[in-house]
């Protein structure tokens, strides 16, 4: 009975980190939104250089070929290797998701929402309704280039390459991206990753 709980335990682990993949990178501030001071705050998106470069270098990741385009399986001795993946397309709509969810990871960084809602409840509160939905935050990268190889997770087993499963997503053809820079929080950076088909 044991036995069969914490493999149902598991397994309920799994599905969960498959659509809510934390980040491997520190940890926000979780600042009180009145302790912010909004005037500081830099929102950077669709255009934006290293918004570009981010957008880039996962592109190039995706289509590298077959070396590249793995993740681990549960058991963490088989690979799913994917191949003939097409390059995400930059959407807007989608880069006001990013950009939305990118400001709340200021005042809590987690895959759940200031407001206690789920992160993809922020796609509908933007105006957009896109199915194959998936998230990636990360704090404390200052570059494009640094914040895509910390998400790609070449060297964790699979309970850490949810990020990377997101980053292969066969099913998703759309991405958006967006960061924010705030001086006064502990890390600086914080980044926000939505994809949708």
């Amino acid at each position: 009975m044991k036995r069969r709980f914490l493999f149902l335990l598991l397994t309920a682990f799994v599905a969960s980190a498959m659509l809510f993949s934390f980040s491997s990178c520190s940890k926000g501030d979780d600042d009180d939104e009145d302790d912010i001071d909004w005037s500081k705050v830099t929102v950077y998106g669709y255009g934006e250089d290293e918004v570009t470069n981010c957008f880039n270098a996962i592109n190039s990741f995706r289509t590298s070929g077959t070396s590249y385009t793995w993740y681990w399986n549960q058991d963490n001795s088989t690979k799913t290797i994917l191949s003939n993946l097409s390059a995400f397309e930059l959407n807007q709509d989608l880069c006001r998701v990013a950009e939305l969810r990118a400001k709340e990871l200021l005042k809590k960084f987690s895959h759940t929402r200031p407001n206690g809602q789920d992160c993809f409840s922020a796609y509908q509160d933007a105006g957009v309704s896109l199915s194959a939905r998936g998230e990636c935050i990360a704090a404390g990268y200052s570059t494009g280039a640094s914040v895509t190889t910390g998400w790609r997770e070449d060297n964790e087993r699979y309970a850490g390459q949810g990020h990377r499963r997101i980053l292969l997503a066969s099913n998703a053809t759309k991405v958006g991206i967006a960061y924010v820079y705030y001086p006064d929080s502990k890390y600086h950076y914080y980044w926000a990753l939505v994809t949708a088909q």
